[in-house]
This record gives structure tokens, sequence and C-alpha cells, in this order.
């Protein structure tokens, strides 16, 4: 359990600065959920490896943590959600940022979340989990609020990320031609 606690607080202590360090910075809108659902899965092997190796034990109190750490994971990702400024940059797309209220939040709902893991088993095993959820619902959250507010916009913004992925996949394949070509020489 040693390796997984320090395994957990250092990939949160890391996803955390790369996310805050995000939030603070203006950055074109963008429904990527990858991370999140990396550190949900991540979240979920970490709980399953602490209850099969008796470090989490469920108790009776445990379906009350549970919807806890949920309600708590989606209300502190919507409130970050409206302390977030959208805006539509020169070029026409949409942008957000958050700031001091964002992190204010952040460190309230981790503080609430931790302080509950550890009242009622003692461990950080949850905190991945709790992070990927909060991380999702907020991604989510904003996405639909800045479709709401700027629809034309968005618009726009989602056919720039699209041309900016394909292209990306375009030079991606010419390298792996080009290394294949090589190969075969």
């Amino acid at each position: 359990m040693q390796n997984i606690a320090f395994t957990n607080i250092v990939l949160a202590l890391f996803a955390l600065y790369a996310v805050l360090k995000r939030q603070l910075s203006p950055h074109r809108i963008q429904l990527n959920l990858t991370l999140y659902l990396f550190l949900i899965l991540f979240g979920v092997a970490s709980v399953a490896d602490a209850i099969t190796h008796d470090h989490l034990i469920i108790t009776a109190g445990a379906g009350l943590f549970v919807l806890g750490s949920l309600i708590s994971a989606v209300l502190f990702g919507y409130l970050r959600t409206l302390s977030y400024r959208l805006w539509i940059d020169k070029t026409g797309t949409v942008m957000r940022q958050g700031n001091w209220v964002t992190i204010a939040l952040w460190i309230v709902g981790l503080f609430i979340h931790s302080l509950a893991g550890l009242t009622w088993h003692g461990s950080n095993a949850t905190i991945l989990l709790y992070l990927g959820i909060t991380l999702l619902v907020q991604r989510g959250l904003v996405w639909l609020r800045a479709k709401r507010r700027y629809p034309e916009a968005m618009a726009k913004t989602m056919t720039l990320h699209e041309n900016r992925h394909a292209e990306r996949e375009q030079r991606h394949q010419r390298k792996r031609a080009a290394r294949i070509a090589r190969h075969q020489q």
C-alpha cells in the first residue's frame, strides 16, 4: 500500500499542477477527455487494489462516502465552471480562463475530499478517482456553457480543433511512412 499511496500522491500532485497551470492561462475551449478518463481508470484501479489488499475496508459508511465524494466532485466541478471567464478572441474562437476563485474552489474541494477520505479509510486511494471525475464534469460543463453562450463561435472553434487534429494526424502518417521507407532501404 505504501507504493500505491506514494504513486497516488505523486500522480495527483502532477495532475493538479498541470491542471491549475492550464486553468489560470487562456486556452481555446476543446472537449478532450483523455486525461480525465485516464485518471478515472487509474483511480478505479487504485481503489480496487486497495480493496484487494485489505487497505481499504468496505464498511457501512462506504456508501455514504462514495455518494458524498461523487456529489462533491460534481458540485465543485460545476462551481469551478462558474468561475471561468469565457470570451471570443480576435480569431473568432471561444477561449476560457480560470482565476483565483477557481483555485480557491480547488483547494476547498480537495481539502474536503481528503479529510473525508482520511476519516473514512485513512488513505488517499480515492484521490485520483475524485480528480478524474471532477475534471471531467468541469470540462464538460465548460464546453456546454460555451456552446449555449456562443453557438456560432463554438462551431468555428470545433472546426478549427478538428482541422488541427487532422493536420497533426497527417504529419504523423508522413513521419511513419518515412520511417518505414528508411527501414525498407
